[in-house]
C-alpha cells in the first residue's frame, strides 16, 4: 500500500478515510449539545465505524474494475491495497455489529436500517445499476443526507422527544453537507461524472454555475436563523454552517489557485467549524 513519497501529509487522512468520521463525530456532539445529552465513547466509536465502512467501501467499489484508471489519490491507495482494506473493514463490521447489538435501543434500529438502506441504493446505484440514478436527486445530494441522518441518528434517539430543537440544525446540516460533495464534483471533474448526462455536472449545470451563490445564500438563511433562536447551542450550530457555507464560496471562486486534492481534504475540514465553539 505505499505510496509515492511526495504525497503531502496533510492529504493523508482523506487518504486513509479519516476525515468524514471525524467530521461526523463533530457533528454527532454538536446535535447532542443542542439538546443536551451526553454521548458515550461507545456511541462515538460505533459512528466513526459505520462513516468509515462506509467510504472504504465506497472507495474498493469504485477500484474494483481493474480496467478503470483511478483518476484521484484517494482511489489509487485504495485499489493498490485491497486486501489490507478488506481486513481493516472487517475487523470494523464486526466491532459495529457487536456495539450495536448490545448498545443501540429500538429507534437507533429502526433508523439505522433505514439509513442502511439508503446507503446500500446509492452503492447499487453508483456502481452496479444505473436505472437507480435519479437526474432530478443527484447522489451528491443523496450523500449529504444520509450522512446527516446517519450523525443524527443516535442523538435523537436516546431523546426522541427534543426532535424539534434538532430538525431545523439537521436540515441546515444536511443541505452543507450536499453543498461540499456537490463542491467535490466540481472541482474533481471525474470522467465517469463528466460522461454521464444525469450527473451533477450535465443534469444540473444551472446550479453549478452558480453554486457559489447557493453557498452564500444558505449562509444568510443560516445567520438569520441565528438571530430567531435563543439556544445557544442552536445559534452555535447555525453560524458553524454559515462560516463553512462562506469558505466553500470563497474557496469555489478561486479554485484554479489550489490543487486539486487541497480542495478535496478542505471540502472535509472546511466543515469541521463546531469545534470552534467547543471550548466555549
Amino acid at each position: 500500500m505505499a505510496t509515492n513519497s511526495r504525497t503531502p501529509w496533510w492529504i493523508w487522512p482523506n487518504l486513509l478515510n479519516l476525515d468524514s468520521p471525524f467530521l461526523a463525530l463533530i457533528w454527532q456532539e454538536q446535535f447532542a449539545r443542542i439538546i443536551d445529552i451526553n454521548l458515550t465513547l461507545i456511541d462515538r466509536i460505533l459512528l466513526f465505524s459505520c462513516t468509515w465502512l462506509v467510504y472504504c467501501t465506497d472507495r474498493i467499489l469504485d477500484g474494483l474494475n481493474s480496467g478503470i484508471k483511478a483518476e484521484t489519490s484517494r482511489h489509487k491507495i485504495h485499489q493498490k491495497g485491497k486486501r489490507i482494506w478488506i481486513g481493516i473493514s472487517a475487523i470494523l463490521l464486526i466491532t459495529a455489529i457487536i456495539l450495536a447489538i448490545n448498545c443501540l435501543n429500538k429507534l437507533a434500529w429502526i433508523g439505522g436500517i433505514i439509513v442502511f438502506t439508503l446507503t446500500a441504493i446509492h452503492f447499487a446505484a453508483t456502481h452496479w445499476t444505473p436505472i437507480l440514478r435519479n437526474r432530478i436527486w443527484p447522489k451528491e445530494w443523496h450523500v449529504g443526507a444520509v450522512f446527516t441522518m446517519g450523525c443524527s441518528l443516535q442523538v435523537w434517539s436516546l431523546k426522541p422527544d427534543a426532535w424539534i430543537n434538532l430538525i431545523l440544525p439537521i436540515l441546515s446540516f444536511g443541505a452543507l453537507c450536499a453543498m461540499s460533495c456537490s463542491h467535490i464534483t466540481v472541482w474533481e471533474v471525474i470522467t465517469a461524472d463528466r460522461h454521464n448526462p444525469d450527473s451533477l455536472l450535465n443534469a444540473h449545470s444551472s446550479f453549478v454555475n452558480r453554486i457559489s451563490w447557493f453557498d452564500i445564500g444558505l449562509g444568510l438563511l443560516c445567520l438569520l436563523l441565528a438571530i430567531m433562536f435563543n439556544s445557544a447551542e442552536i445559534q452555535k450550530t447555525f453560524i458553524a454552517v454559515a462560516i463553512s457555507t462562506f469558505a466553500l464560496a470563497w474557496l469555489h471562486d478561486r479554485c484554479n489557485q489550489f490543487s486539486t486534492n487541497l480542495l478535496r481534504v478542505i471540502a472535509d475540514i472546511g466543515l469541521y467549524t463546531p469545534i470552534l465553539f467547543f471550548l466555549f
